[in-house]
Parts: C-alpha cells; structure tokens; sequence
C-alpha cells in the first residue's frame, strides 16, 4: 500500500495515533505512508519535503504572527496548501489518500482520489461539529457566534459531502460508530479503532503500589477544558481530605484555552486550596509519564455529553499500562475497558461519587494495589500500537482488495 496521508496535526506531530500507529507500525510492515501537514510554530523555515522517522512529509506554509491575525492567516495558509494534494496525488499514484479531521482538505482529497483511481478514506478521531455547536451554545468559548457557524458549516461538509464519499471511514469507538450512523452513514464502511499505547510503554504488574495514605497525590493527565468540567476535581479534592487532609491534586497538562486553567485556579481559590492544587502546564510526554508513576490515584473523568461519550479514553490506557489505580466514571468505551480489564469499577459522575472512590481506594491500599496490578496485562494484549496496527492493516487489505 502506498498512502497519502493529510493531518491536521501540526509538524512535528505528537498524538500517539498519528505517530506510533503511521509513522512507525504500518510502514514497518512494508507500506509507504507519505504526509501532508502545516509547519509547527518552531520548523518555519525547514526544507520541504522533508525526512520523518524515514517518512517523506510535505510541510504547508505557516504564519509567523501570532494571536487572532495569525490563526487567521495559518488558517487561510492551511487551506492554499491543501490544494498540494491534487498535484501530490498524481505524483504519487497512492492507492489510498487518507484525510484525518480535516474538512476542505477532505473535498480535495475525494477529488484527487476519483481523478487517481485511489481510495478515499476519512479518519474521524473526535466529534468537532458537535463539539464546537456545543461550546458555543453554552457560551464555553469567545466568540461563540462564530464558532456555532463554524460548527454548522463542519457538520454539513462532514456528514452531507465528505463521508457518504469515503470509500471507508475509521472512527474512534464503537460509540461514534452508532452516533455517524444516525447521520445517515452505512456502518458497513466503518470501523472503530481505539487509542492505544507503546508496547515499549507497557509495564509489569509488580509496577502496581498500594497507594500512600498519609499524603496522597491525585492525578489528572491531559487537557484542561470546561467543555470537560475539569475544575469538578478541585471539589472533589475537598472532600477527599475531610478524610485525608493532606491529598493533594497534580494536574499534568494545561487549559486548551487560558479560560480553562483559569476556571481550575478560580475554583481552587474559592475553596482555599491554591496550595494542594497544582497544574504543570503541557510538559514532554515522558516528564509527564514519570509524575503518573508517582501518583497514588489517577483520575480518568469524562463529564457525560454526547459530545465526550463517543471519544476513545487514552489517559485510561495509560494509567493501565503503568499500573496505576484508577478512579473513572461511567462512559461507553472506559466501562468496557474497566470491567473487562478487572482494575476498578466506573462509579457516576458526582463530586460526592468520586471522593467515595478514592477514599474507597486509600481506606484499602492493598485491595487497590491487586486491581491496578491487572492493567498490564490487559493493555498488552489488547491496546498496544503493534496489537491495533496489525487490525487496521488488515482493513485496509480488505479495502484494496
């Protein structure tokens, strides 16, 4: 197989489904996956094409402005460079052109497939129109206007032109799968594909403690969004320590917009506990990974929208994969992945129900330790990059036949 693979993700990209599974995993088995994407803020002047990780990819121009002028014009730059897939397309003669999140690049991607004779593929890995109508609908977002047009247009380009022309379409759960069908897409030119974890990664049961009960440290991993409620777990935090009272609260990331982290700082004023919460800000994701390692209990909270109930939960893999006990809420894809794993159960989404949990956790560390010992395990044998790549190779042996 020979592909055309347009992202959205900036260069150098850093999603670990972008990277280990087409980077790495599938030209390992002998394909060729050559890349279109929009320079990073730090590569503007990088030669293009360029070598990554022995993949030939295609750097689109970028603005050096920053603010409301440079996301316009990188916006603007995003779509001109799109229009490098046609001429791409007959260079290359690709037996698939796949786009990833991407909406005008998705009409121009369709187009140079019909006029190549390759197949046209679509890779969904997150609900955007819906989630852009709901933040501007409960006013999360500046511009809110704006960004509902934004999101009506995404929707009509998306479920009215682009996927019922995909020959096939990878969506990121079984959840999603459902919510594309009742756009009016066939589930039989879909598959879901969940998100996954190095197998370098992976560690061993023995990794598993019983969590510290004198001062346990609470963790969240990932993006801070109010789309997301991620200030809840500053409450919860005080509640937990009417119990333990020198928890502490680690948030390992950053807001997707300074409104986010600031509605986590806000909250933690209120309550008087600007000194037990912490957040990191975005670190490397190794530096990030060692401070889960040290974690006692790791938070794994989707607030349940339509909007988060399709996503595939990759901050739950991870703290499986390192052993970790886990406090997770209810949520399609998390509560299979929890029951069929044995590392905890899925508790409701309340402050009060997940203070419970983590004090269920910290008044039996021992009880913890043994559930925590099975994500392991359990992520090895089925959430592993090497595990997901030899699947999706295989959909796209079906497609071409």
């Amino acid at each position: 197989m020979k592909m055309l693979y347009v992202v959205e993700d900036v260069f150098p990209p850093f999603r670990a489904d972008v990277v280990e599974l087409f980077a790495k995993q599938i030209p390992a088995r002998g394909h060729q996956i050559d890349w279109l994407m929009q320079r990073g803020p730090g590569v503007l002047s990088l030669s293009s094409p360029t070598n990554w990780l022995d993949n030939i990819v295609y750097l689109t121009p970028r603005s050096k402005f920053k603010g409301l002028l440079g996301r316009i014009l990188n916006n603007l730059l995003g779509m001109w460079g799109d229009l490098m897939i046609l001429p791409l397309a007959f260079k290359g003669q690709y037996s698939v052109i796949q786009v990833r999140d991407k909406f005008f690049a998705g009409l121009i991607a369709w187009l140079a497939a019909r006029l190549t004779n390759a197949r046209f593929t679509y890779w969904m890995s997150y609900p955007f129109a819906e989630s852009k109508l709901y933040q501007a609908k409960n006013r999360l977002v500046p511009n809110h206007r704006l960004v509902w047009l934004k999101g009506q247009v995404i929707r009509v380009l998306l479920y009215k032109v682009i996927l019922p022309r995909a020959d096939h379409i990878f969506v990121q759960s079984e959840r999603m799968k459902k919510d594309v069908e009742h756009e009016g897409i066939s589930p039989a030119k879909m598959t879901s594909v969940p998100m996954g974890i190095r197998t370098n990664q992976v560690g061993k049961a023995e990794d598993a403690v019983a969590p510290n009960t004198n001062a346990p440290i609470l963790l969240h991993l990932g993006i801070i969004m109010k789309l997301r409620h991620s200030e809840m777990l500053v409450r919860v935090l005080q509640r937990v320590r009417v119990f333990y009272p020198a928890a502490r609260l680690l948030y390992v990331g950053d807001g997707q917009l300074p409104s986010d982290r600031k509605a986590v700082e806000e909250e933690a004023s209120r309550l008087g506990l600007l000194d037990a919460v912490t957040i990191t800000g975005f670190l490397p994701m190794d530096e990030a990974w060692q401070l889960v390692k040290r974690a006692d209990i790791c938070f794994s909270p989707f607030y349940p929208t339509p909007v988060l109930l399709s996503t595939s939960p990759t901050k739950l893999i991870e703290y499986m994969a390192m052993a970790k006990c886990i406090v997770a809420n209810e949520h399609p894809e998390q509560g299979e992945v929890v029951e069929a794993s044995g590392v905890g159960r899925c508790i409701p989404w309340s402050e009060q129900a997940f203070a419970e949990e983590v004090c269920r956790l910290l008044n039996d560390p021992e009880c913890a330790r043994v559930m925590a010992a099975k994500g392991p395990k359990w992520v090895q044998a089925n959430r592993t990059y090497d595990v997901i790549a030899d699947f999706v190779e295989s959909k796209y042996q079906e497609l071409l036949g």
